[in-house]
């Protein structure tokens, strides 16, 4: 079975996989790699139309971005 998460508000839409996606392109951008990271909370905004996150590292410090 395939399954797709959408969130919907004030005419915008947004997949969270693909919401997922891109948070974690940002993150290699910024020279960061998954196996440093610990947890990745990730705030979807859909009526500002935003996306924000933190990524918690594994030696205590954290990664913060918007989309």
């Amino acid at each position: 079975m395939k399954t797709s998460v959408l969130v919907q508000a004030m005419g915008n839409e947004k997949v969270v996989s693909e919401v997922e996606k891109l948070v974690k392109e940002d993150l290699k951008a910024k020279g960061v790699k998954t196996t440093t990271v610990d947890t990745l909370n990730i705030y979807l905004k859909p009526v500002e139309n935003e996306v924000y996150y933190v990524a918690a590292m594994k030696d205590g410090s954290s990664v913060e971005g918007q989309l």
